[in-house]
């Protein structure tokens, strides 16, 4: 059947939803990566798989912006790491001592940050949204690739798993390419409302 046979306007309604559909949901995937589940208290299960090379596994909990800790599970060998009032730690005993690294500028980071995820968001394309469900519970999912221009150009394809009750991101997916080196990040996310995180004297 060709377009010819279709009026105009017959057209249009048949073709403006899906168009307006896809914009919708580039434009919910942008929004995800730009902002995230915000800064409140967080603890995330990270695997990491470099393709060629080892896998990796670590707690990441942050209680504010600037306050981070890195638990690292697989290699035990690896060292934790804190940020705290813009200081990197590393503590080779499992957080029982901490030596510092460097100072940091954690706001400016920060802010740095954000703006270059905005640029990212700006190529980001073949957008798709649809559902899952994670342990019984229903999330919409929302999916998209974007080069991070950062340094050398990353191609990225990401995924977002939001509680459709909550609007809250329990899970993310990212598969990296760049200049011979590919990844694949799984983040597993909780709200950590009574996070304490060490404060190194």
């Amino acid at each position: 059947m060709t377009r010819a046979i279709f009026p105009t306007g017959l057209l249009l309604l048949c073709f403006t939803p899906q168009l307006g559909y896809a914009d919708d949901c580039r434009d919910r995937f942008t929004r995800l990566l730009i902002h995230g589940n915000g800064d409140e208290p967080v603890k995330i299960h990270v695997t990491q798989e470099i393709v060629g090379g080892q896998t990796s596994t670590n707690y990441f909990y942050q209680s504010e912006p600037g306050h981070w800790m890195t638990e690292m599970l697989v290699p035990k060998s690896q060292p934790w790491v804190l940020t705290h009032d813009n200081v990197m730690y590393s503590s080779q005993d499992k957080g029982e001592s901490w030596t510092e690294l460097r100072m940091l500028d954690s706001g400016n980071n920060q802010a740095n940050a954000k703006d270059g995820l905005r640029e990212d968001a700006k190529t980001a394309n073949n957008a798709v949204c649809g559902e899952d469900t994670l342990d019984g519970v229903v999330h919409d999912t929302v999916e998209a690739d974007y080069l991070s221009q950062r340094g050398a150009v990353t191609e990225v394809h990401a995924k977002y798993w939001v509680d459709r009750e909550s609007g809250y991101i329990t899970k993310t997916f990212y598969h990296m390419k760049n200049n011979g080196f590919e990844s694949m990040t799984t983040q597993l996310i909780e709200r950590a409302p009574d996070l304490i995180l060490p404060v190194p004297e």
